[in-house]
């Protein structure tokens, strides 16, 4: 059996990278009634800075941190105190909340994972600081039976494009990464990481990409079964629904 790990957010979903959306009401509540005497962007520019912070160290060496540290460090700079480990915890739990808001699922997705787990075996790997979003948002998809394996950054320790996350992907998976198809979004974590770990790749961008040939770029993981089809004809199958069907 060939494999594809897929990446989650920005490729099985889309997400905002800018919070605007969905603003930070959750989490302004909670920071509110632990003391917070501040404006919901007052709110908004102390999570946003300590989410930059932890990314900006992250960068460093790929570790990944938690939303419990970011919970921490962004009440510590609204209150000016070290909160208590149920305020860390809701903290973190109200701004996911805010977050997951800006998570849009994409019609069809359920019915191509579908197709495509007739040729292969599906393997998300994703980086994130939440347990449970992934399981919640595949669950939401209605493809939690389509997932053979969920890698994620948060319980390697290390994000994508290190390489333990590409091999604790490879050794649950039990694959041969000669026999891998790894497809993301991102450059360095979806499609130069896996290629250097002996994987192919195909990247998601809606444009061209200088050293991406089109035949390892789709704009949407809807177009991955006609790309693959040529290669393993039953990754289309004779019969299947109307693309935008879930």
């Amino acid at each position: 059996m060939r494999h594809l790990f897929l990446d989650f957010f920005g490729t099985l979903v889309n997400y905002a990278d800018s919070r605007a959306g969905q603003g930070y009401a959750d989490t302004h509540a909670s920071m509110r009634a632990f003391g917070a005497a501040g404006t919901e962007q007052e709110t908004a520019d102390a999570w946003l800075d300590a989410f930059h912070e932890l990314n900006t160290e992250s960068d460093i060496d790929h570790r990944e941190f938690t939303m419990e540290d970011l919970s921490r460090r962004a009440i510590v700079r609204l209150l000016g105190r070290e909160p208590d480990p149920a305020e860390i915890a809701e903290g973190a739990a109200s701004n996911m909340a805010d977050w997951e808001r800006g998570v849009v699922l994409i019609p069809g997705m359920a019915q191509t994972l579908r197709e495509l787990g007739q040729t292969f075996t599906l393997t998300i790997v994703s980086n994130t600081h939440s347990a449970s979003v992934v399981p919640r948002q595949l669950a939401a998809m209605g493809a939690t039976d389509l997932i053979a394996n969920i890698v994620t950054s948060l319980e390697v320790g290390f994000r994508k494009p290190h390489s333990a996350i590409y091999q604790a992907a490879l050794d649950r998976a039990e694959a041969d990464p000669a026999r891998v198809i790894f497809v993301g979004d991102t450059w360095d974590a979806d499609f130069d990481g896996p290629r250097a770990h002996g994987m192919e790749a195909v990247l998601v961008s809606a444009d061209p990409r200088v050293g991406v040939p089109e035949t390892r770029r789709v704009t949407s993981v809807l177009d991955l079964p006609d790309l693959l089809s040529f290669r393993y004809p039953s990754t289309r199958p004779q019969t299947s629904r109307p693309r935008g069907v879930a």
